[in-house]
């Protein structure tokens, strides 16, 4: 038994609670570093996930908002709809009712033909003919005027 090695007895205790592996400690420590960025990642994740849900939750409130405007105006035409005053308009609009001495006026401007306007009526189309032949040269030369005269030019 001289030959064999002693063990520590922390060693042993080690052995019996891991089931008779010996973790070292190298390997706890990658295991942590492993576990901190598998939590970072998902922790980022999850703050991208909070950032799109408080953005949809933005967009969906001024949807909300609009729709409550909405509600609230047809209410107040519900409400209008029910007094004499909207039936009398009604009745003179769409039906053409009028009360005793009111005067009616006829609008026939969708019967009525309209006559075109002078710089709405059509121009003619151009003839078609051969075209001209293009300008030539003449025999004569342009006259020039003499050195002694000067000759002023207007510039833009």
């Amino acid at each position: 038994m001289a030959n064999r090695p002693t063990e520590r007895p922390t060693e042993r205790i080690e052995q019996i609670v891991t089931g008779g592996f010996r973790i070292r400690s190298r390997y706890l420590i990658l295991f942590f570093i492993l576990v901190f960025f598998v939590l970072g990642g998902v922790y980022l994740s999850q703050q991208t996930k909070l950032e799109s849900i408080a953005s949809q939750k933005v967009d969906l409130q001024t949807q909300l908002d609009s729709l409550k405007v909405d509600e609230e105006r047809l209410e107040r035409m519900l409400e209008y709809m029910q007094t004499t005053d909207y039936k009398i308009q009604y009745a003179r609009e769409k039906l053409g009712y009028v009360f005793e001495g009111d005067w009616k006026f006829f609008d026939d401007s969708t019967t009525a033909k309209a006559t075109p306007k002078y710089a709405e009526t059509p121009t003619p189309l151009p003839a078609l003919t051969t075209p001209s032949p293009k300008p030539t040269a003449a025999p004569t030369p342009i006259p020039t005027s003499p050195p002694d005269i000067a000759v002023v030019t207007l510039a833009p």
